[in-house]
């Protein structure tokens, strides 16, 4: 009896050994589960406020937009010519030298039907919005693409800087008793890893000042899905 009692409590512990094994592995999984979704949440968060941060850079540019006057001053078709600031690829050499990319002719005003600059991708298959695509960056790194694309050198904070694209929507568009330029700034953010991006899109009105300066409004704000 005493032996078949012994069996019966060594039984006993190494079940109670076995479920309290079981019980600590899926404890420290769930605990590791956990961490992973906590830095993934972290990530989107950190991607969203650099998206942010890149349309802000955006719309602060266009207060400096050097050919704004002329622009405005343009018809339709003028603004479909090759010697547009704006195009439909996002680039023009003939522009000063910081505005020769990034600037965007809306597929409405080129009467084209293709997609937002956002969706699109240039003639090498990258987005216009990537980092090596035509977007302008908001520099945040000391670590440059350039000369390494299609290849993103990671940076020491988050993959890559802010990118954004001012897209053109209208060169007179009157809002009220006030006319202006009316575009669209797109910016993407990224967190530790590529696949962490995060789009954010504007709405402005760029207004002509008495002083001859140019004032950025904006209209509306939605974050792309």
């Amino acid at each position: 009896m005493r032996q078949g009692a012994r069996g019966v409590v060594l039984l006993t512990a190494l079940l109670l050994l076995l479920l309290m094994s079981a019980l600590v592995l899926g404890l420290s999984r769930l605990l590791r589960d956990e961490q992973r979704i906590g830095s993934q949440l972290d990530d989107a968060q950190r991607a969203f406020q650099l998206a942010e941060l890149g349309l802000q850079a955006g719309e602060q540019a266009l207060a400096k937009l050097p050919f704004a006057a002329q622009v405005a001053g343009m018809s339709h078709s003028a603004l479909r010519q090759s010697e547009s600031p704006f195009t439909l690829s996002c680039r023009q050499s003939r522009n000063p030298a910081g505005w020769q990319q990034g600037l965007c002719l809306s597929a409405t005003l080129a009467r084209q039907p293709i997609a937002p600059p956002w969706q699109r991708l240039d003639e090498s298959g990258v987005a216009l919005l990537h980092p090596c695509g035509v977007a302008l960056r908001l520099e945040l790194q000391s670590v440059a693409t350039a000369g390494r694309c299609p290849v993103v050198t990671t940076g020491p904070w988050f993959w890559s800087d802010p990118h954004y694209l001012l897209e053109l929507l209208d060169p007179q568009y009157v809002d009220g008793e006030q006319r202006g330029l009316l575009l669209r700034v797109t910016a993407r953010g990224w967190g530790r890893l590529p696949d962490s991006a995060v789009t954010v899109q504007s709405h402005v009105l760029l207004l002509p000042e008495s002083t001859g300066s140019w004032r950025v409004r904006r209209l509306a704000w939605r974050e792309l899905r």
